[in-house]
């Protein structure tokens, strides 16, 4: 008879208990997704600006050095045609040199540039999205999003205004980082 008391009194307590803990006020959980457009974000804050337009300074030389071989190499084609049937087979071959180590020379520097560019693309991505990313998270668990995705205009058929946090993702992150108080980054190399 004791032990039925005793099984009675644990079950009276376990059902108080369970029915104070189901009075208590429960949070919901996060249920709102979101969409970040992470090129637009990136390409729009202060400092994305900034960096980007630093590294387009750093590939103009580089563009314009591709320019003016071009221009070489098609002023040699053209001197080569004019001098076919005119100049001695040694001349045209002599040319022909020339145009073939212009074009090499060319699609070298083009490589060499494309791989540099890349990689300082890269490395300025990995910054500024790093930060972003921080920021996207930080806002997200503020303001109770179960989710936020990665916009792709080109794969959503329909995003409601309220789910793209993207102008306030530019926003946090021009506050968190101003571009005054970061010392203006050193110019990419």
């Amino acid at each position: 008879m004791s032990c039925t008391r005793l099984s009675g009194a644990v079950l009276a307590g376990v059902l108080l208990a369970t029915m104070a803990w189901a009075q208590q006020p429960q949070e919901p959980a996060p249920s709102k997704i979101a969409f970040v457009y992470v090129q637009k974000a990136l390409a729009s804050t202060d400092e994305g600006k900034a960096r980007l337009k630093e590294l387009d300074t750093w590939a103009r030389p580089r563009q314009d050095e591709l320019a003016k071989l071009d221009k070489e190499i098609n002023e040699l084609k053209g001197e080569m045609i004019t001098k076919q049937g005119v100049a001695n087979d040694d001349a045209i071959a002599e040319l022909n040199k020339r145009v073939v180590a212009k074009q090499r020379e060319f699609e070298d520097k083009q490589r060499t540039g494309k791989r540099d560019f890349e990689a300082k693309q890269q490395a300025l991505l990995k910054e500024l999205g790093g930060k972003l990313q921080e920021l996207i998270t930080k806002y997200a668990d503020q303001n109770r999003y179960a989710a936020v995705f990665i916009f792709n205009p080109d794969q959503l058929a329909y995003l409601a205004n309220s789910a793209d946090i993207t102008d306030a993702v530019i926003k946090l992150y021009n506050d968190r980082y101003p571009l005054a108080a970061a010392n203006t980054p050193a110019p990419v190399k």
